[in-house]
Order: structure tokens, then sequence, then C-alpha cells
């Protein structure tokens, strides 16, 4: 009974992460620069010691005179027990700047380790993912994804244990100096490992799974109204706002754009996707998932995709109704429909029908039309199936073409 529950909890908790990876980025918060911040009065999993990463998306409105004006994600303090932590931060010309109290290889506390990227390294109202981490060796700053700077330090960190993290503001609630940040902020991300370049750039512009590896802190902010925000890890650290507003403006739109289709006659052909599924009138065709399908029968066609993450998405719908259509004579003067029970002919750019002609394979006549300008039409319910000749004769011209009855 026990292994039955754990599948059963399993199975539930797979389309949850798949929602998480796959909704729409709809929100931000903005912050005023002064009274602004996002608070928080748990801390479980934030008090790191050893690796870390830090991301963010910021949209800064001003940097303020020095590069740590702007806190963005902060969980360091000196006020109580001597220096504690980490922050991650921006200000002065375009600058990203990143510190920890660092700790030898002895255990002798060094004080800060800060790193600081080259000037104009960010734009004031322009989205910016920012990151920074650090292994045990060096620490390093990259903005979309690219590494701006890296220094050498070999020893671990002094966690903070005096004050929660903040998000907007300085953790250390006992100083005067907010160090707010001025802007919009999304997508804050804490980790307990050093996160590699490629893997940066993997997710940087995207939402991800709350149960990847070493993430201990997630807030997206898509929250419909209020001022409590989810974590979206499983360490539950609970944000609530103070003096914030939600912003529908954001760094990336996160959602599978809906496949396209292409049809050249009966040939259909998506949009490149990584896995494919045809439908005919709602249903999944078997055997049907590669990009492109060719169509058997008349009816409504869709597409339905997943993106490299498994975020799916469907086309809209494309009716075909050509099946068993022939062009016949070189400047399709004359189209002939075969299926739902009958043939028919029609004639195009004014030619008159003379007579058309049903022969099967023995070349004996089964059905005749003469003279057919209002009637164009056999009836081929009470046909056995096979392989016939039509043949339709005009005033000027003889066309003729096999088709195979079912």
């Amino acid at each position: 009974m026990k292994k039955i529950i754990l599948l059963a909890v399993m199975l539930v908790g797979i389309p949850q992460l798949l929602l998480a990876q796959c909704t729409a980025n709809t929100k931000s918060i903005t912050l005023n620069g002064t009274t602004s911040y996002v608070s928080f009065t748990t801390d479980n999993n934030l008090q790191l010691d050893s690796a870390i990463t830090v991301e963010a998306w910021i949209k800064p409105s001003a940097f303020g005179p020095n590069h740590y004006s702007n806190s963005i994600a902060c969980k360091h303090s000196w006020s109580l027990n001597g220096e504690q932590g980490f922050v991650l931060r921006c200000g002065g010309s375009g600058q990203l700047s990143f510190t920890f109290c660092g700790v030898d290889t002895l255990g002798n506390t060094m004080s800060w380790q800060p790193i600081v990227s080259p000037a104009n390294t960010l734009t004031l109202n322009t989205w910016a993912h920012v990151a920074a981490s650090f292994d045990g060796d060096s620490s390093r700053l990259y903005v979309n994804g690219i590494k701006v700077a890296s220094q050498y330090f070999r020893g671990t960190m002094k966690p903070n244990t005096a004050y929660p993290m903040r998000i907007g503001r300085l953790s250390d609630a006992a100083q005067t100096d907010a160090r707010a940040f001025n802007g919009q902020i999304d997508e804050v991300r804490i980790w307990n490992i050093a996160k590699p370049q490629a893997e940066i750039l993997a997710g940087y512009n995207r939402h991800i799974s709350p149960t990847s590896n070493g993430l201990v802190g997630y807030w997206n902010f898509n929250i419909a109204s209020g001022t409590t925000v989810p974590d979206q890890t499983s360490s539950g650290n609970t944000a609530t706002f103070n003096t914030i507003t939600l912003s529908p403006n954001v760094p990336f739109f996160q959602a599978t754009t809906a496949p396209v289709i292409t049809a050249n006659g009966l040939n259909l052909s998506s949009s490149l996707a990584f896995t494919y599924q045809w439908n005919y009138n709602g249903q999944p065709i078997a055997n049907a998932t590669t990009q492109n399908y060719t169509v058997t029968q008349n009816g409504t066609y869709t597409v339905s995709i997943t993106d490299s993450i498994g975020c799916p998405a469907i086309s809209t719908p494309i009716i075909i109704n050509t099946v068993g259509v022939q062009e016949m004579g070189n400047a399709q003067q004359i189209k002939l429909y075969n299926g739902d029970g009958h043939i028919r002919i029609d004639a195009n750019n004014g030619i008159e029908l003379k007579n058309i002609c049903l022969y099967n394979c023995g070349g004996a006549m089964i059905e005749e039309l003469k003279n057919p300008s209002s009637s164009n039409m056999i009836n081929t319910e009470r046909i056995i199936p096979g392989v016939y000749l039509v043949m339709v004769m005009t005033e000027n011209d003889i066309y003729r073409s096999k088709i195979f009855i079912k």
C-alpha cells in the first residue's frame, strides 16, 4: 500500500512541475528607492557558508553615488555579531557588485570580499539579468549570462544568522542607510551551489523548475494582487511586500510559441519544435509524431508540440477539403473530386462539359453522364471498390484520369 501511495504522489507532482516551468511570466515588482522592499520572517536554507549563486532580473531607474547603492538580494550585516553574509547590488556608474564575508582555509574571518564589474556594465531603464557566484576558489559576476568580472578567494563564507534576507534593501535593520533599490526586480533566485555559466545561460530567460538541484529560494512575483509572495521552492520563505507595486512590465514572456502549420497541397509542415503530435478533428493521429504530415482524409488538423523543457502549445486549426481532388489538364481546366460516396467534375474558365464516363479496369463503361450541365456527379456508393478510369469530354478536348474508389 505504501508503494501505491508514493506512486500517486509522484504522478500528481509531475504536472505541477511542468506548470511551474511553462506558466507565462506576468509580473515584476517596482521599488521607489526609499521605502520599498521585500521582507522575510523565515530564513530556511539561506544561511549559506560555502558555494552560492544569486540571480535576478533588474531594471534600475537610478544608480546612486556608489556601486553598492542599490541592494538587489541582501543577506549581509555587521551591526550584530560582526560581519556576516552576502549581498548582490548595483549602482555608481552602472556597476554590478557582489560581496560576502570571507573565511580563509584556516578558519579566520577575512572581512568582505567584494567583486565589482567595470563601469557602464548596466544601463538605466533597461532590463538585465544579473548573477553572482562563489565556488570556494573564485567569485564571478554575470550580466545576461556573460561573465563580466571574476576574483580569486579560497575559503568559505561566514553565514548571516543575525537578520533574515531582504530584496531591494539592506537586511541589516540597524542601519539608517537602507541602500534601497530604485527600479524593477523580477525572478530572484538563490542557490547553494556555484552555477556554471552554461547553466545560467540555459535558464536565465525563463521560469525554472522549483525542484532544480541546489535551488533554495525562488520568488517570481507572478501573483494577481496582494502583498504576499510564495517561495517557489520547498524552503518555504514566504515574502511580504512593503510599499511595493506590481507591474506587468517583465523582462521576458514565458510561454511556448504556438506552432504554425504550412500547407503544400496535402503535405502539412509544423514550425520547428522539440516534439510533435498531429491531430485529426481534435484527436491524436497514431504515429504522426514528426514535423511533417501527409493528409489522407478531409477534416480539421492541428499539431501539438512541446519545447525543449517540455512546455506544450497547439496550433490554430487548418481545414483540409481537397483530399481526392485531381486537376485534369495542364491548365487545370477540369477538377475531379473523388470521395464521400461520389465523383464530381467541375469545369473552369467557361468550359462546357459534354460527356462524363466511368470505366472499370476491363474497359467496360459503368456510368455515363451526357451533357451534364446541371448534374455532374456520379454516385459511387454501390460501385465495387477498385481502380477506374474517368473520361471527361468537352467541346474541344478529352481528359482522362485514373481514380481509386474505396
